[in-house]
């Protein structure tokens, strides 16, 4: 992949996509990661504020914009000179300064959702910006916002472990790591020449939102998976798979005899990916046939099947619509190990996660879990124009159920239908 003139280029076909996804009645704020931390010790904010400009330096997407051509239409990306966009960095006191509470207060809540509330100006950027909510003098929150068109789940992971080592040795930052090899502008330019794109401008505009609100999230009970790790050994599968396998039969219909389900995959098709930020997600669409006499094992089976098929054929790693062929609502499905979650570490702070959650949606429906220790914590994503809030909560009960007892005895009789997705 060789370097090009990095000023302006055509925007890669999952920004395109994603776009077309912040359409007319969409939340924006639900395109934007929030990261927030509890640091406990001596934070050094002249130390935090290098250290983000060199993150910024070094990975283009952060500083990158996204201007609209004179019929609105946004068409092309532009790399910004390092420095010309910098972030913003906000330090506010705690509205009720209480030391040593782990939690959030109240009056730090209202702050996160202001400060999520906040659109970002994609025409001129940046695209990432830092609140510091001062609680003490060694006790402090801090919050990332980082907009999906500069950097997805896997980007997130490279951005917090090096923004801790810019800190860490914050006046050598220039010799701290190797320059990158390439940019996403390379990638960008690599991916229009192997499949050009139509000039005329987006591909796909999806139907506008109903104008009843953004939608929900909900975070429900960890759900321990000691029972899907051996059923996982058994059938030498990833725990993905049995994961996955549960939320299938969660969502499968009474009527249908298959389950549709989306599921984000890296998109990172070349090794030099994996070491840059920006937007390379896909979703990859499965199609599982799963009647009814079918027992969990079996289930288990037929997803690694399918799941094998798409990525040896390279199917379904698309932006596919929102609804099946149906049209019915396809619900999405994302599994994170431990070992690839984001985590700060500043030198000399003690760095814990703060659990909270921005209440917006991208997806109709969706179940997202990330693994904790023993456990994997889900978090429900839903509109309650398409899903209610009881239902999408039956749905998440249901994976818990499953994940509880049946990967416990996964040969013992075929798994009831439950009422599925709408």
């Amino acid at each position: 992949m060789p370097s090009h003139d990095r000023v302006c280029f055509p925007l890669a076909e999952p920004q395109r996509w994603l776009l077309d996804q912040i359409g007319p009645g969409a939340d924006a704020s639900a395109y934007v990661s929030f990261l927030a931390h509890h640091v406990h010790g001596p934070l050094d904010l002249l130390r935090l504020r290098r250290a983000v400009d060199a993150l910024t330096a070094r990975h283009e997407p952060l500083r990158t914009t996204f201007p609209a051509d004179e019929d609105g239409i946004v068409r092309r990306q532009c790399v910004e000179a390092p420095g010309a966009v910098p972030w913003d960095l906000t330090v506010v006191d705690a509205p009720s300064a209480v030391s040593g509470t782990p939690s959030l207060l109240s009056g730090e809540d209202a702050l996160l959702r202001e400060f999520a509330g906040l659109p970002f100006d994609l025409a001129r950027g940046p695209l990432a910006r830092v609140l510091v909510v001062r609680r003490a003098a060694e006790e402090h929150l801090v919050v990332l916002a980082v907009h999906l068109l500069a950097a997805d789940g896997w980007s997130l992971r490279i951005l917090l472990d090096e923004l801790g080592g810019y800190y860490d040795d914050a006046e050598r930052t220039d010799a701290l790591l190797p320059p990158l090899g390439i940019q996403y502008a390379d990638w960008a330019h690599w991916q229009a020449r192997r499949a050009p794109l139509p000039e005329s401008g987006r591909r796909v505009v999806p139907p506008p939102r109903p104008a009843d609100g953004p939608g929900r999230r909900l975070r429900t009970s960890p759900v321990r998976i000691l029972g899907a790790e051996l059923l996982a050994r058994q059938e030498r599968v990833p725990l993905f798979t049995v994961l996955l396998t549960a939320f299938a039969l969660a969502a499968r219909r009474a009527a249908s005899p298959h389950v549709v389900v989306d599921v984000p995959v890296s998109g990172r098709d070349h090794p030099q990916l994996a070491a840059i930020a920006g937007f390379f997600t896909r979703l990859r669409r499965l199609d599982v046939p799963l009647p009814g006499d079918t027992t969990f094992r079996q289930a288990v089976r037929r997803v690694h099947g399918v799941w094998a098929e798409a990525e040896e054929s390279g199917t379904g790693s698309a932006h596919p619509p929102r609804t099946a062929r149906t049209g019915g609502v396809v619900p999405l499905f994302s599994y994170r190990g431990g070992d690839v979650q984001p985590r700060l570490r500043l030198e000399d702070c003690a760095v814990t996660e703060a659990r909270w959650v921005h209440d917006a949606a991208k997806v109709d429906l969706g179940l997202i879990t990330d693994r904790v220790e023993d456990s994997v914590h889900p978090l429900l994503e839903f509109r309650p124009s398409v899903f209610s809030e009881q239902a999408a909560g039956r749905l998440g009960g249901r994976f818990a159920a499953l994940l509880d007892g049946v990967t416990g005895d996964p040969d013992g009789g075929p798994v009831p239908q439950g009422e599925g997705a709408p």
